[in-house]
């Protein structure tokens, strides 16, 4: 696995937001982007590759990535490939943070897509409060991560297990292979989230990905089919019934009836 490198990314003054959007890819299999004097900000919600200086990098959905103007870029990417992102002006600087070209957001904390959809929406009508919004997103993935509490006292079978649950949010996990994966049998993998939660391997994956699609349907802007497909949902119609008996109403009723409830200050 390579190595993701740092880029040295100037936060003493605020970034100026020069264009802003949540796009869908996957049409072609390969895409090549520069930014020339621009910063590239990019939030994915799928799985795919990422080949920067040489090197290559795979990212999942909940990655970020920094890349620096000027710096040749090659995606690969799945068939529904829906990501946001930002191309921004930073000031010039010698002295600058570092701040990874890949970052997982999955462990992190915070208010990040729901900031980060924010900015999206205010940008065509308010361009200074969504460089705001940026700015505030920038210091977050500048912020060093740490270790939760809650992580550390996890048996090391459950944080690998967990680990591949956040990480394949999409993929369909057989409790045998991730049992296969750590050398222990599916009974003992079982008995672990048993005694840690109260259920089974396969309930416990079920509960996440409607957590993770109900937080999607509140703090972002992508459309129900994508986060039904992120979320592990191939059927539209199946993620409707799942949303609709775990909240009370379907995707889009959710939606509105979450943000009318937290509307966006």
């Amino acid at each position: 696995m390579n190595t993701i490198p740092f880029h040295q990314l100037p936060l003493e003054n605020m970034p100026v937001l020069i264009q802003a959007g949540l796009c869908l890819h996957g049409a072609r299999a390969v895409e090549s982007h520069c930014q020339r004097g621009l910063w590239s900000l990019h939030a994915y919600h799928y799985s795919g590759t990422l080949h920067v200086t040489g090197t290559t990098h795979a990212f999942q959905p909940g990655w970020v990535s920094l890349i620096p103007p000027g710096v040749d870029a090659e995606w690969h990417f799945p068939p529904h490939a829906p990501h946001y992102y930002a191309h921004f002006k930073a000031s010039r600087s010698v002295a600058g943070t570092p701040v990874l070209l890949l970052i997982d957001l999955v462990t992190r904390s915070g208010r990040f897509c729901e900031l980060l959809d924010e900015m999206v929406a205010c940008f065509p009508e308010e361009p200074l409060r969504a460089s705001v919004r940026l700015w505030d997103l920038l210091l977050q993935l500048a912020a060093p991560v740490s270790e939760t509490r809650e992580s550390a006292r996890f048996h090391p079978h459950l944080q690998i297990a967990l680990s591949l649950i956040r990480n394949n949010p999409s993929e369909k996990l057989l409790v045998a292979a991730m049992a296969r994966k750590m050398g222990v049998s599916s009974n003992h993998l079982t008995q672990i989230f048993q005694r840690q939660f109260g259920c089974g391997v396969r309930q416990y994956i079920r509960k996440e990905r409607i957590n993770r699609a109900c937080d999607l349907l509140r703090q972002t802007s992508l459309q129900v089919k994508s986060i039904a497909i992120e979320c592990g949902f191939g059927d539209l119609q199946y993620f409707n019934k799942v949303i609709r008996k775990a909240t009370g109403a379907s995707p889009r009723e959710y939606r509105q009836r979450s943000r009318a409830a937290h509307p966006c200050g």
